[in-house]
């Protein structure tokens, strides 16, 4: 039974799950061994005894030994941007991508850049979820939050970033990461119930990306105004133009001042003025800059002063030239030119 519970809790914990849609959203199909099929997500497990699936809004209970496999949802292919999975085996080879199916007790399949795998689960040594933007935290790219409970009434909430499937000498345990970054181990034996939460802090992230000179949002071919080119990889950030993230703007060209005036619900530490210039990115030009020059370029405002009705002004002294005014983990901006 000690060897069963260790078994079914593995392959249930860190499987991908919807990544792009909260867990109340998902659409995970249940399969039992005798021949019916449920739509919906997993929302508790009670390890080596029974998981309760939230189907039609309605919260089902199956005991472990009544279920036959689930195939899980896949990600949107156009996001670039959540998590994704990592399985380690025994016999040495490392598999990343989205698992898309489990046969309990049996196999699970992942699909991979190099298409479908299935691994036997004796053979797996650990697996992990992986952030796809180190831009983000883990928090931010899952849409769910674990609530792990022990045996002696602890509990633990964050993101299930990994698991190692021992032996006895070896214990199993996972790691939970809470939303400060600060990861517990626990041990499987120590656990009680494991239950999923939608997370309010999770983010869809809308991704950018260059392939052969061209420059796509969501995998969709655009053009933008701007970009931000990092100096390792083809993976860019863009910004869109969007000139409602300010009241109201003024360029003193006579006096090299620019003053750009914020909502009054803003949270001012987050907007950031910096000076672009042209680049060539394949055979075209656009306003950009690099990544590694956005400290050196970023531009403090010379005065800051609040009116009676709390509406901030920032006053920036700037020369000729091209400006991008944005908020920091957005992709909102509006660009000015100081002539």
């Amino acid at each position: 039974m000690f060897y069963m519970k260790q078994l079914f809790l593995f392959t249930l914990l860190l499987v991908a799950i919807g990544e792009n849609s909260f867990a109340t959203n998902t659409k995970d199909k249940l399969y039992t061994l005798d021949n019916k099929m449920y739509t919906g997500y997993i929302s508790t497990q009670i390890p080596g005894e029974q998981i309760i699936f939230i189907s039609d809004g309605q919260a089902i209970p199956f005991s472990i030994s009544d279920l036959l496999m689930i195939r899980y949802e896949a990600n949107n292919p156009e996001l670039l941007t959540g998590l994704n999975d990592v399985i380690r085996t025994r016999s040495g080879n490392i598999y990343q991508g989205q698992i898309v199916e489990q046969v309990f007790g049996k196999t699970i399949k992942i699909e991979t850049s190099d298409g479908l795998r299935n691994i036997d689960i004796s053979d797996i040594l650990e697996q992990q979820k992986v952030r796809m933007s180190k831009d983000y935290s883990y928090m931010e790219q899952a849409p769910y939050k674990n609530i792990v409970k022990t045996q002696t009434g602890d509990e633990y909430v964050g993101v299930i970033i990994s698991q190692y499937y021992g032996r006895d000498e070896a214990p199993s345990y996972l790691e939970i990461r809470s939303e400060d970054g600060i990861s517990k181990r626990i041990y499987i034996r120590d656990i009680e119930q494991i239950r999923r939460i939608p997370n309010e802090t999770y983010r869809e992230v809308e991704a950018f990306s260059v392939k052969d000179g061209k420059v796509y949002f969501n995998q969709v071919e655009i053009e933008p105004v701007c970009l931000a080119i990092k100096k390792k990889g083809k993976r860019i950030i863009s910004y869109l133009e969007n000139k409602d993230i300010a009241n109201h703007t003024v360029i003193d060209s006579r006096t090299g001042q620019l003053s750009i005036q914020m909502k009054e619900d803003s949270d001012y530490s987050r907007y950031k003025l910096i000076k672009i210039k042209l680049m060539k990115i394949g055979k075209k030009e656009y306003y950009a800059y690099d990544n590694d020059l956005v400290s050196r370029n970023n531009i403090e405002p010379y005065t800051s002063t609040r009116d009676k009705k709390k509406i901030l002004t920032k006053v920036y002294n700037v020369r000729k030239g091209m400006y991008l005014f944005y908020r920091q983990g957005s992709n909102s901006a509006f660009f000015m030119e100081i002539k």
